[in-house]
């Protein structure tokens, strides 16, 4: 990782403006990844490549809740960044437990994807994944709804940022191309480079 400092601008008037989600956050289990690359920086993910036959899945959230973001934390000269990907599911399906009780105790990779742009957020890695840290149902007469939050248990670097193009497809149709995941990621999955 580069020690050299570097000038952040300002990138637009309207920066701090909040950014609309799009309605799935992607997951994957680390074991189903096969290769798993940065930029030098840390930040910019290169390659992201299934094992052959697996791929990540889309979970269905209100756009409004979805959020993913990073943490300071550590003492003198080991500091890092937890990573937290949270949501809300509305409904109480039989797939979302079934989903939830198949995840549950698995290290985890999370993608966000804004409404726009051309990459989108990442969270976890293979040595600093994601886990369940809170899941909470609610079904009473003001929401029925999961309300679901993954966290990092070890510091790393901050959220990475990966470019849509390399966010494999999920296999659902109608979601992959919500979220305009491409044929090209769809390639690299099946021919397992």
């Amino acid at each position: 990782m580069p020690d050299t400092l570097v000038s952040v601008k300002r990138s637009s008037s309207s920066a701090g403006r909040p950014k609309g989600k799009k309605h799935y956050v992607v997951l994957f289990r680390w074991e189903d990844v096969k290769t798993f690359t940065k930029d030098e920086d840390g930040i910019v993910v290169s390659a992201l490549k299934f094992v052959e036959g697996k791929k990540p899945i889309a979970v269905y959230g209100t756009s409004s809740t979805i959020k993913a973001w990073d943490t300071l934390t550590g003492s003198a000269d080991a500091k890092g960044y937890l990573h937290h990907v949270a949501w809300e599911s509305p409904g109480d399906s039989k797939e979302m437990a079934i989903c939830r009780n198949i995840i549950v105790n698995e290290d985890l990779g999370a993608v966000v994807i804004n409404c726009s742009g051309d990459d989108a957020k990442i969270a976890g890695t293979p040595c600093t994944p994601l886990v369940f840290s809170s899941d909470e149902g609610q079904d009473d007469k003001e929401a029925c709804k999961n309300v679901i939050e993954l966290a990092s248990e070890i510091p790393t670097t901050p959220l990475g940022r990966i470019p849509l193009n390399l966010i494999p497809q999920t296999g659902d149709p109608d979601i992959d191309g919500y979220l305009g995941l491409t044929a090209a990621a769809a390639a690299s999955l099946e021919d397992g480079v």
